[in-house]
């Protein structure tokens, strides 16, 4: 990444910020309180994300290229480049039609160069697709120009649309506050960092400020084809990208605004409730006759790969199975004239998880199968952030929102990164503590920062008991943490008065 591939990220910059300033964007980002000029600063101070990005990738692990930035980025050049050589092929690939089986022209051709082209090991409900982000990034790869800067600005600019629509959709709710709402979303710090980046924070975003934004004019009754149709696609999306959050936001959004604006139906707290209570024992029910497991025993089995993960090591993976070694190259050998495929080396020990049974973690003291030829998935070292999870669901839960709501604090904190979290989690205490002094005090209606709260609460618990590390914690919660913040400021009376 040199000066040149800087250079052409500032002046799609400039020149966006030219556009903002001047009609909004074409009036995609038009908004009838904040004005022009003030959209184009927060878009300004939003954009500074990406070479902080870069600057603390770069510090302190060494770079992005061992990263979903910098992974996300390689695939989306390398199917780009698939684009130039076989473009009918490649279409194919945009609209899913590709054979991407090993030893397929796809294959062989183009994703044997990729390392996040994976539609996951385990398609469960807390499965998520990478292929949406480099299909996308390919799209963009053909006018940035090998820069990976580009890229970042483009995912920042996704990212700043969707949190433009999401405030839209809810600052009906804060007369007076709309700039306090949108300083919220754009510059909550892991928010704010993470969207600097190719990843799937910003199009989750994206979508997540679309998605609510059209729902919330359906509510209305006001109809569309061309708004009902591109909701569907939304849904469709939403379920491959991050469902865990996009699909339980969504149907949070859904019955608020079907309660809210139905003057008629009373008690709408209670039937909010008894319609999430009913929907996750229906997805329990319909989870036990799928998979013959329930949402809590799927999302342990999610709990043990992602800590397989975190520990770090080599990880291979064959049409038959996926393979974790120990993060040392003498246990493996490199196949000769093709790329990112290794032999695993006789007596080297490894785990592994057979496609036809991903639940169950095997092990091989001893290899003794020097001929099998593995694909390079990709090598890790073991995270310094992993946590220890109890295993009674009780414990469980408490730890669940212990890690997600509150940790680390200042007094734990292990570095500079853990610091700024510290400040991140003690907002999040003080927001909490006004909620709760709002709940009991003021005479607003309670049915807005009941379902903000409810709708955090619920994707943190899912986060917390299925991610047994706390930097990706931190990461995957900044989606929904900014909720709690705006339930807070909902409860915030003097903010009225400031302009």
């Amino acid at each position: 990444m040199n000066h040149i591939n800087l250079i052409q990220a500032i002046l799609y910059f400039l020149f966006f910020l030219f556009l903002i300033y001047k009609n909004n964007f074409f009036g995609i980002l038009k908004d009838d309180v904040i004005s022009s000029k003030k959209i184009t600063l927060l878009f300004f101070f939003k954009v500074l994300a990406i070479p902080v990005y870069v600057f603390i990738y770069k510090r302190f692990y060494g770079g992005l290229e061992n990263f979903d930035a910098g992974n996300f980025y390689n695939d989306a050049k390398a199917v780009n480049t698939f684009a130039h050589e076989h473009f009918f092929e490649y279409l194919k690939m945009m609209f899913g039609l590709q054979d991407d089986n090993k030893g397929s022209f796809c294959y062989t051709h183009c994703l044997v160069n990729t390392s996040n082209w994976d539609n996951g090991k385990i398609r469960d409900f807390f499965y998520n697709d990478n292929r949406i982000v480099i299909r996308i990034h390919s799209i963009i790869h053909f006018i940035a120009f090998n820069s990976y800067y580009v890229h970042a600005f483009f995912s920042c600019f996704f990212s700043f649309i969707g949190l433009i629509y999401l405030y839209k959709s809810l600052k009906q709710f804060f007369i007076g506050k709309e700039l306090w709402v949108l300083l919220i979303l754009c510059f909550f710090p892991t928010l704010w960092f993470y969207t600097g980046s190719v990843s799937k924070e910003a199009l989750t975003l994206l979508f997540l400020g679309l998605g609510s934004y059209q729902i919330q004019n359906f509510m209305l009754k006001e109809y569309k084809l061309s708004s009902i149709l591109f909701l569907i696609f939304i849904l469709f999306l939403s379920f491959l990208l991050k469902p865990y959050i996009l699909l339980v936001s969504f149907l949070s959004f859904t019955l608020f605004y079907k309660l809210y604006y139905s003057p008629k139906i009373k008690n709408k707290l209670i039937i909010y409730f008894g319609v999430i209570f009913s929907l996750v024992i229906l997805s329990n029910l319909v989870s036990l006759i799928i998979k013959q497991k329930s949402l809590y025993e799927v999302a342990m089995q999610r709990q043990r790969i992602f800590a397989g993960v975190a520990k770090g090591g080599i990880f291979l993976e064959d049409s038959v199975k996926f393979v974790r070694l120990a993060n040392d190259t003498t246990l493996v050998k490199k196949v000769n004239n093709i790329q990112n495929y290794y032999k695993i080396k006789l007596m080297s020990p490894y785990m592994y998880w057979k496609s036809n049974h991903p639940e169950d973690t095997l092990f091989c003291k001893s290899n003794t199968d020097t001929i099998t030829n593995y694909q390079l998935v990709y090598i890790l070292s073991k995270s310094g952030s992993n946590i220890k999870l109890p295993n009674s669901f009780l414990q469980l839960t408490i730890s669940s929102f212990y890690y997600t709501l509150f940790y680390p604090l200042f007094f734990n904190s292990k570095n500079s990164l853990q610091i700024i979290a510290s400040v991140e989690n003690s907002t999040i205490i003080i927001s909490l503590i006004i909620i709760f002094c709002g709940l009991i005090n003021s005479n607003k209606q309670k049915f807005l920062p009941f379902v903000l709260i409810t709708l955090t609460f619920s994707v943190c618990y899912l986060i917390g008991i299925t991610t047994p590390n706390s930097g990706a914690i931190i990461r995957y919660r900044s989606l929904v943490i900014i909720f709690i913040l705006l339930a807070a400021l909902y409860y915030v009376p003097i903010l009225k008065k400031i302009k």
